[in-house]
This record gives structure tokens, sequence and C-alpha cells, in this order.
């Protein structure tokens, strides 16, 4: 069969859209059904009688896919040319494959049209063919060369209200998804600015890592704000809310809350870090009090743990971090001296001759920035920065389970 303009289309639109009905789908483009007459509601007397509805017929050789995503927009060419569009398949509409051309699959309707598709809304009826293909399609985007596969394989919170989803890890990709706030998606890996995910309905697709949280809320704290969302690409780990610390148990809930004006010099080291591939990795941040009188007390050196008996430490007041690198090449950290909060003089700075050319070049990186963005450091750990200038603190002993929590969509992302 030849190629069909609109005008054919909508043509023979009444007569597809009939045989449609009859076989309980909806028309292929809205408004193109049969239209009848007003009539008068007329309650039978007697039930009616049923009839025989024709079921639409394929060669038997023929390959068959199914719409699977909502509406399936079609059109007269590959591409989705702008005078091309044909109108909307609804979901569960079977139709012969007849080839493919780039992201399309050009098919045979009920009917007979011929329409292509996005080959990303459409899927093998056969389930051993589905398999093979969405196995086939999986390989292919995680074999890319600037892929970068997370092991773990997190559940991610979309935090736009509406958050366009592509093809492919490229800004004027084809468009095949809206991902809508608090939907979780399951992350594969990173390429570029874009995360591959898996969606609850099963496709594959890239979103923009900026609106995707490790996290479906965020804290809010007057003059403090919380790095998961100020920083959204970057990587946490608080130990110290875990049992993986000097004291064996959890000291407070992994909230890294940071004051504001200490936060916005992070950000420039941040940003800074991004522009030559790399991420942070925040270890600890604000730190109540009630955790430094624990840790002081476990460690019982101020050499490495400020003694809050005396005072309090920069972590206290929301002024410090506790942090690494991340080479977004490879997903991995960056070797520095030693693991994090190793208390002993190996994770001194003034030990520096003793470390490898490489974990010395990898903590003066890092530092380097830090300093250039307003930070000091402390001799005796490689991990730690402090922001000693104008700005304010936050309560030193909050309760960070009582902050207000608010979903992530609601952050505005883009006013920062």
């Amino acid at each position: 069969m030849g190629k069909m303009t609109r005008r054919e289309f909508l043509r023979g639109g009444a007569a597809m859209a009939a045989g449609l009905a009859a076989a309980g789908l909806a028309p292929l483009l809205p408004g193109c059904g049969v239209q009848k007459p007003a009539a008068e509601v007329v309650v039978p007397t007697t039930p009616p009688t049923p009839e025989m509805t024709p079921v639409p017929s394929f060669a038997p050789d023929a390959v068959l896919y199914e719409t699977t995503v909502g509406m399936t927009n079609c059109y007269s060419a590959p591409g989705e040319p702008a005078d091309g569009f044909l109108g909307v398949i609804p979901d569960g509409v079977q139709a012969a494959f007849l080839g493919e051309s780039g992201e399309y699959t050009k098919l045979a309707l009920p009917g007979g049209m011929e329409v292509w598709v996005s080959s990303w809304m459409i899927d093998p009826v056969d389930a051993e063919a589905k398999e093979k293909r969405d196995k086939a399609y999986l390989r292919e985007r995680t074999e890319r060369a600037k892929f970068l596969e997370l092991e773990k394989r997190p559940l991610f919170t979309c935090a736009a209200r509406q958050l366009e989803c592509r093809s492919l890890p490229e800004e004027d990709a084809h468009l095949v998804y809206m991902l809508t706030a608090g939907t979780q998606v399951t992350v594969y890996g990173r390429e570029g600015d874009y995360y591959l995910c898996k969606l609850p309905i099963g496709r594959f697709v890239y979103a923009p890592v900026r609106y995707l949280c490790c996290d479906s809320s965020y804290r809010t704290v007057q003059g403090g704000v919380d790095l998961r969302v100020f920083l959204p690409e970057a990587e946490f780990d608080i130990l110290f809310a875990s049992r993986n610390n000097i004291t064996g148990e959890s000291l407070y809930p992994p909230i890294p809350m940071m004051e504001e004006q200490t936060a916005n010099h992070l950000r420039i080291a941040y940003d800074r870090f991004r522009e030559d591939g790399y991420t942070i990795k925040v270890y600890d941040a604000y730190r109540p009090k009630a955790a430094q009188f624990k840790l002081y007390d476990a460690v019982q050196n101020a050499w490495f743990i400020a003694n809050p008996y005396s005072g309090n430490s920069w972590h206290q007041l929301g002024r410090a971090i506790d942090m690494s690198l991340i080479d977004l090449k490879t997903g991995k950290e960056l070797v520095m001296p030693t693991p994090m909060h190793t208390f002993s003089n190996d994770a001194a700075r003034f030990n520096s001759k003793q470390w490898s050319d490489v974990v010395r070049e990898n903590m003066e990186y890092m530092t380097k920035v830090m300093l250039e963005s307003g930070f000091t450091l402390l001799s005796t750990e490689w991990w730690h920065f402090q922001y000693e200038g104008a700005g304010g603190s936050l309560n030193v002993d909050m309760d960070l389970d009582a902050l207000p929590a608010h979903p992530v969509w609601e952050y505005d992302f883009d006013a920062e």
C-alpha cells in the first residue's frame, strides 16, 4: 500500500473507527467515529439480541506489535514531521510490523492503514520477542562508551511537577514520556546530565539528573539548607547516621543540613568540581551537640573530636563539611589518604610525605578548590573543611527529625 495523505486518512477514519469500536477499542482519531443524529431515549422492553462483531485479522506470518503506553501518536513519515501528524492510537491496539527507521516503526493498523510510531511506544505481542527486545535495548544502553552504571540501582524520586524524559541522553532527543512529581524510578546509571531510568510501567527512559533526588522529601530550618536538594548531584553517605562509625550506633538522622552562607560557598566549590568532572561526596555536615558528646566520649581525644564540654565545633554551627570526591567518569571515589573518619595521625595533612603521589595529588586538588571557595581546613583531618566568614549559625543541638519535611517537587531547583 502506498503512502496515505492526511485527507485520505481522515476519509478512511470513520470506517476504521467503526471497526475498532466493534472490536471494543477506541477510535484512532478523536472525532473520526461515525456521527449519529440525536435520538429519543427509548427504554427497551426486551433484552437486545447480541450481534457478532468483526475481529481485525492479519496475515498468518505477520509480526504483531501492540501499543502499550497511553495514547500513541502516529505520523505519515518517521521523525514526527510537523505536517505529518495523523492522530493517536489508544492503548492495546495490535498492528502488523512493516519496517523501522531510526527510532520509528512502520505499522499496518487494523483495516490496512500504514502509520509511523515511536518504537518506544510499542512492544512485540509475543512474550519471548518482547523479553529479547528489552534485553537488547538495555545492553545497548549500558554498553555505551560514556555510560556509568550504578551497582545498587537506587530508587530516585521525581522532583519536578512534570519532567520530560527522552529516548537518548540529549536535550533534543525524542521526547517519549512525562514523569510526574513524586514518581519513583529505578536508576541504572548515568550518561552526561541524564540518568537511565526504569519506569514503574517497565519502560526505560533518560531523565535529567538535576530533577531526580535520592530522597522523596527535604527538610527546612531558618538560616539553613538541606544539601540533598541544594546540591542535587552530590552523593551522600552520612556515616554518623549509621552504625558504621566509632560509636557503633546511629547518632542522628541522615539529613545533611548546612548554614546557608556556608552552603553558598560550598556551591561554588561544587560547581567548580563538576566543571572538572567530579562531584562532592558528603560524609557529614551539621552534627547535633548530643552526637558530639557521644563521639568525644568514644574517642577521648580533642585532637580529632572537638571537646563539646568546653564549646561547640564548626559542625554544631552548621559551618563544616566532611567530604571526598567522586569521579563522574568512573563513578568511583578518588583515592584519599585514609578511609573517612580514621582518627589517627595517618589522616593528618602534616604526614603527607608518607602518602603516594596519587593520594597527595587528589587531596591537594580537593583542598585547593575548597580554599579558593572560601573554606579553611584542619591539619589533622584531610576530609574536613569549615567556613569562618560572615554568616549565621544553626541551633547547636537541633532535633533533625523534628524539622518540617516537604516533598522534593515543592523545591524550586531553578531559583538557585
